[in-house]
């Protein structure tokens, strides 16, 4: 079996990558940085043996700090599954990883920006209209300040 010229050029490129990381990696103000990530990419290999690859592509490893391992995940759904695994991937992480913190990462939306667990109020304009209109003819009361707050949301 040939290699093709893509092949070749992406581990050419992947061997350029290395030697640079390597390198920064020496000089005294990446040295921190550098161990930092080469610790990481280590555990997620030892994370990617152990998980399913189905489950592992919702997963994202975080830094380890004192000797606890967060990992975010996109569900509630992946978070259940990954705590089976758990007792599994502290065998298999050592005595480096004491315990395992599993999260919920934050949903991008479509536009960009993260989705609130708290979706903002719909009203149709007719009642936003009649809200607006009630607010104005009310006394000064606490009612009157959460209809104001209530539509200042709703826009």
């Amino acid at each position: 079996m040939f290699k093709t010229n893509k092949s070749i050029k992406r581990k050419a490129d992947i061997c350029r990558i290395n030697i640079f990381l390597h390198t920064l990696g020496k000089l005294p103000a990446y040295q921190e940085v550098y161990s930092s990530v080469n610790h990481i990419i280590q555990l997620q290999h030892t994370f990617l043996a152990v998980v399913p690859p189905k489950l592992a592509e919702h997963c994202v490893i975080g830094k380890l700090s004192k000797q606890v391992l967060p990992i975010y995940v996109d569900s509630s759904a992946v978070a259940a599954k990954l705590k089976h695994i758990v007792p599994t991937l502290l065998e298999k992480f050592g005595p480096q990883v004491v315990s395992i913190k599993i999260m919920l990462r934050r949903q991008q939306s479509k536009q960009g920006g993260s989705v609130s667990s708290r979706q903002k109020p719909s009203l149709s304009q007719t009642a936003i209209d009649n809200l607006n209109r009630l607010a104005l003819d009310m006394p000064a009361s606490p009612l009157k300040s959460a209809i104001e707050i209530m539509l200042a949301k709703c826009l």
